[in-house]
């Protein structure tokens, strides 16, 4: 029986990165001046700074759409206003 793990593709990581980047800098709705995109083993990170919740929920329905995007995760911060 073989038990190998599944090496990661950092050219596969690398183009979606490019896709979710272009998706969110296309949507007419999503300001992508302060996000970036980071793509591991098809799980995009999305950090940066958004203007609020209803952004960050966009910019993960965003990303999901790309194919081969398996998980979003987000670390953004959310000014409070001030």
């Amino acid at each position: 029986m073989v038990t190998a793990k599944r090496r990661p593709d950092p050219v596969a990581d690398e183009k979606l990165t490019k896709q979710v980047e272009a998706a969110l800098h296309s949507d007419p709705y999503f300001f992508d001046e302060h996000v970036t995109v980071t793509v591991k083993n098809g799980v995009a990170l999305l950090e940066g700074v958004v203007f609020d919740e209803w952004d960050e929920r966009q910019a993960i329905r965003i990303a999901k759409k790309i194919a081969g995007v398996k998980r979003v995760v987000t670390d953004f911060d959310i000014p409070d206003g001030q």
